[in-house]
Order: structure tokens, then sequence, then C-alpha cells
């Protein structure tokens, strides 16, 4: 029994707004992104046959070379875009919507990653955003989360590249799976089938981000699985956007500011570190801001983390001229402007987690992303910052 009368539909906190649709006028929230349309509204069985045409167009056709001083490249540029001339050619797709159909999402998702082609037949994939003041909700994260771009097709280093942008001001939101119904009262045999219906729609999420349709850590799905649509998980803190890999631009360092210390500067580093360590690990903070001291060319921490699986010490080391290193970006920012911001936004510098004590091979190196010089802590919408005015 399939409860055809029962059963709704299974969504993602469906509401009552009308249908997506797609608004290819890009206004400058879009524009801020680099997206070339903005898909809007409750996600709806048929949205991927409407959104299709439109995102087959390839950007680049009838341009034999294309060069900073076409017009279309300044179409879809933004601060927030930092990939190669041919990057600026590639659609990107804003998200504002509650939520909708899962299932017509997956369709999106498996059209991104397998379907969308650049304009000599290759894969290109769609990159995705979340613009300033738009939500991105429930069915609408997963769409989100499939954002990717194709920069050298038949590259095997350069296929899968995750490529989602988050706002500062934007929403991204999510729960686990959530399943509407007209009635509340039902028969013990239906329940069972309610309860596999959920788990095939968990199943069916699981399954995307295993074969790389979906980029979804194991902590961010793990935690996402525990919210009900009535509370939602929100992306609010820089910590959950480097735990979970989510790019949120254009920040402050688009502009070439930073609002905050050297002490600042430093405590992050190692707290971010901490928060991307390998899985054989599980460091936790001893102190909401780690002691660091001046060892030489290098500063250490003192009673940094413990691993809760070993029960040892780790401290975290990083250059000591990590800030000045830092710094000089910032002053070349001043001659260059955005042309700069890449080297700005990505300036943070490897991170070593040491075992205190003796312990062989447990030293940890850590690639910080590009926000992971931001206060572990600070909410997302502390790094925003509105372009300068000419």
């Amino acid at each position: 029994m399939r409860l055809p009368a029962v059963l709704v539909a299974l969504c993602m906190a469906c509401s009552d707004a009308g249908a997506a649709v797609l608004e290819t006028d890009v206004t400058p929230e879009m524009a801020e992104m680099g997206c070339t349309a903005r898909l809007t509204g409750v996600i709806e069985n048929g949205d991927l046959e409407r959104i299709r045409p439109f995102l087959d167009r390839s950007l680049v056709a009838h341009i034999d070379s294309p060069s900073p001083d076409h017009p279309l490249i300044y179409r879809n540029f933004a601060p927030a875009v930092d990939y190669g001339p041919m990057a600026f050619f590639s659609h990107r797709l804003c998200l504002d919507s509650p939520g909708g159909s899962l299932t017509e999402a997956l369709r999106i998702v498996d059209y991104i990653r397998k379907e969308s082609a650049d304009g000599n037949g290759g894969p290109s994939g769609i990159q995705t955003a979340i613009a300033r003041g738009d939500r991105c909700e429930s069915a609408c994260a997963y769409v989100f989360l499939a954002g990717r771009f194709v920069r050298f097709s038949g590259t095997a280093a350069y296929e899968g590249r995750s490529n989602q942008l988050l706002h500062p001001l934007g929403r991204l939101g999510l729960h686990a799976p959530f399943l509407r119904f007209d009635s509340d009262r039902y028969s013990r045999a239906q329940v069972q089938e309610i309860w596999k219906i959920g788990m095939d729609a968990t199943s069916l999420i699981s399954r995307q981000i295993a074969n790389g349709n979906i980029f979804m850590s194991s902590d961010l799905f793990s935690e996402m699985v525990t919210y009900l649509p009535s509370e939602m998980l929100v992306l609010d803190t820089v910590g959950q956007a480097v735990r979970w890999g989510i790019e949120v631009e254009p920040n402050s360092l688009t502009y070439g500011e930073y609002p905050f210390s050297r002490g600042d500067f430093e405590s992050a580093i190692c707290m971010n570190a901490a928060e991307i360590a390998p899985s054989y690990v599980d460091l936790v903070p001893l102190q909401d801001r780690p002691a660091l001291q001046r060892d030489g060319d290098v500063i250490r921490s003192r009673g940094a983390f413990s691993d809760s699986l070993s029960g040892r010490r780790y401290e975290c080391e990083f250059p000591a001229n990590a800030w000045e290193e830092f710094q000089v970006g910032l002053s070349y920012f001043e001659y260059y402007g955005i042309s700069a911001r890449q080297g700005l936004s990505c300036s943070a510098p490897t991170v070593k987690l040491t075992v205190s004590g003796e312990c062989y091979d447990c030293t940890i190196e850590v690639d910080l992303p590009c926000i992971g010089i931001y206060p572990n802590a600070a909410p997302i919408n502390a790094i925003h910052m509105d372009p300068p005015q000419p």
C-alpha cells in the first residue's frame, strides 16, 4: 500500500508560496554573485524542464576569443567569482526557495552533474549561489550543494570541483526529509509504510552524496538528519562554514578589509584548523581562545586541544610571520583592487596540529579554506562588507 490518499507529497517544508520560476533579468543582487539566472519559489514537478532550456544555452557561443573587454564577462563577473577567464562564461544559478519536491530537486542535481554541457558538448556543470537577502532551504539546499564547475573537460582533477557561494547575508537551511499528510490517523501498516518512505528519502540523499552529485560532508549530513522542518539547521557561523566546506563570499576581504585584530587572526587559524582535522581525531578545544607564544620561526599554542579518541593533547603551530604576510596582501590590494582579491581571501597559512610529547607520525597538516582566518564563532554576517562607493 503506497498511501495515495494519505501521502500528499514527499517534500521538504512545502509551503503555499507560488511555484518556482526562472528569473533571467539580472538584478544587482544576482550580479554581485555572478549569477546568470535565479530559481525562485517552491520547487515542483517539471521545474527541470522549465529551467533547462536557458541553462543549456552556451555563454561562449559565437565568441571566438574571450577577453576581459567582452561585455558578456561584465554581465557575469562579480567579486565573488575567482576562477579563470573561461569560468566567467559559465552559468551560475542563484537560488531563492523555501524547498519543495525532493524528487524534483534531485532531478535538477542529476542534470547539473551529468547533463549540463558547454558549447562544445563537453561537461561544464552549473555553479550555484545564494544572494544577499535570499534563502535556500530544505530541498533547495541539495540543489545549492550540487553546484560545480568543470574547468578543464577531460582532466580528472577538475571534473568534480564544488562551486557554491553563500552570501554573508543569505540563508542556507537544512533538515531531515519531511512527509506531508492530509490526515493524522493511520493504521500500523500505514505507519510502517510512512517510515519506509522516510528511510527511502534519506537513502536517496545519502546515495547522491556518496556518488559525488551533492557536496555534503558526513558531519553535515549526520547533523542535518536530527533536525525537523520546524527547527531547521541554519548555517550562521564561520566555524560551521569551515567545517561543512561552504564558501561564504563576497566577504570583507573582497574589498581589502579585515575587521578583526592580529590576535583574532591567529586564534582563528588554530580553531578553524581543528574544525577540519581528519576524522581519525576528534579535537575538543580546551579553552575559548588558545594561548599562543612565539618559538623562533613559528607560533605555537599551549593547551589548545584534547583528542577525545586517544586522550592525546594537540597543539597548533603556524609560521610566525603569518600576520605580516597577510598585511602585505592587504597593502597589495590598495594598488591592484578587486583583481587581487583571490590572493587575499585565500591567504590562510598551512597549520600543523602536533601532539604534546612523543608520538610517532602524529603531526597533522591542515590547509585552511579561504574564510579560515575569520574567528570561528563569528556570525557570517559579521564578515560582510558593502562594496566601497566609487
